[in-house]
């Protein structure tokens, strides 16, 4: 476990850092396989002029190899051709260059041995020089492209956060409005009507609650417990002007209150049985919320005691298109994508109802 973290911990390492310790590694490991080499396949016995060569032939493969890695940062990956055509020349420059030195130091400290050298020996060491060049480069281009698509990847999928907050924020930013002009609308009724005590009230709930819901982002998620809250404080205002026409009743378990939802996504459902259910009928009607967590799901039905044809459908053919139900059904579809689902009917008594099946997530393990 700890080797996995520490080759963790270099890839995470930025650029020249990663470069350098990837570099040593290398070459460490090329060093304990060239001895390993001479120890097997050496006419000699292995001595001390074979460790100072194997040593001097390290550094200067390392030497040579960062000078390649220096002139490769400075290609552009769009040209793939010419960066091959480029990598093979300069290895075999490189490779020309790192044998006749390693070769003339080695002529120094062993000259009665290396004087039975002949043209091939040379030959045979550029040929296996450039072959470690080429692997080499093969391993330094295609460490640059996989880091050249890992930020492309990281770079679309913070574009694709972004589109996808702003969308929401768009959204949320269109539900404000059409509630704030609703509720005033109401509070300029009840003036006509001569109840300046009730609007009053209502204009002063009215202001708590667009207080508290702008203080949080359009795009962050809040418990159940505390979009509850806003609920209840919407519930109030509207039952300022409704009285006893409007009756609320919200069963939630204690399991779904530390839930994570989308922040204001209730009040779009309640304020659309209100416009069509209570604001349309002289008795009023009923209007009921349930929430319950099932297994690692939290559904949410609301029901109310309309007609499913007297209000707005979302997805059918000729329906009306609404504002408040459409923008909670893209936002869960742009939160939640396909892990969640939004139906809208009938309920078993007549009345009309919308169900939401979402992830019930909690701060804890959406930090997971």
């Amino acid at each position: 476990m700890e080797l996995v973290e520490n080759i963790k911990n270099i890839f995470s390492l930025k650029g020249r850092d990663r470069f350098w310790i990837n570099q040593l590694i290398l070459w460490v490991l090329y060093a304990i396989a060239s001895s390993l080499v001479r120890l097997t396949y050496t006419h000699h016995e292995y001595d001390g002029p074979d460790t100072a060569m194997i040593i001097i032939n390290t550094m200067l493969g390392f030497g040579v190899s960062s000078i390649l890695g220096y002139f490769y940062h400075s290609l552009s990956l769009c040209r793939a051709g010419r960066n091959l055509l480029i990598a093979v020349v300069a290895s075999a420059g490189f490779a020309f260059i790192w044998t006749f030195s390693s070769n003339w130091i080695y002529s120094l400290i062993d000259p009665v041995r290396w004087q039975d050298a002949h043209f091939s020996i040379y030959l045979i060491g550029v040929l296996n020089a450039s072959f470690i060049l080429l692997c080499w480069s093969a391993g330094y281009f295609s460490f640059k492209y996989y880091k050249q698509s890992r930020d492309q990847r990281e770079a679309m999928s913070g574009l694709k956060i972004q589109a996808q907050q702003a969308k929401l924020q768009m959204l949320r930013y269109q539900i404000n409005p059409h509630f704030l002009f609703n509720t005033l609308a109401s509070i300029s009724a009840l003036i006509r009507d001569g109840e300046n005590n009730a609007a009053d009230e209502m204009l002063s709930r009215m202001s708590d609650l667009l207080r508290l819901t702008l203080k949080s982002s359009p795009v962050d998620m809040v418990t159940l417990e505390e979009e509850l809250r806003i609920l209840d404080m919407y519930i109030e205002i509207e039952k300022v002007r409704f009285g006893d026409r409007l009756q609320y009743k919200c069963v939630a378990d204690d399991a779904s209150l530390p839930v994570l939802v989308p922040s204001l996504i209730l009040q779009p459902l309640v304020e659309n049985s209100i416009k069509y259910v209570i604001a349309g009928s002289q008795q009023g009607g009923e209007i009921n919320l349930t929430v319950a967590v099932q297994g690692n799901r939290m559904i949410i039905k609301l029901t109310d005691s309309g007609k499913p044809c007297d209000q707005p459908m979302i997805g059918v053919k000729g329906g009306s298109t609404k504002l408040g139900l459409k923008n909670v059904q893209q936002r869960l579809i742009n939160i939640y994508e396909q892990d969640h689902e939004f139906t809208i009917g009938e309920s078993k008594t007549g009345g009309f109802t919308v169900e939401m099946n979402i992830p019930a997530y909690t701060p804890d393990n959406a930090a997971d």
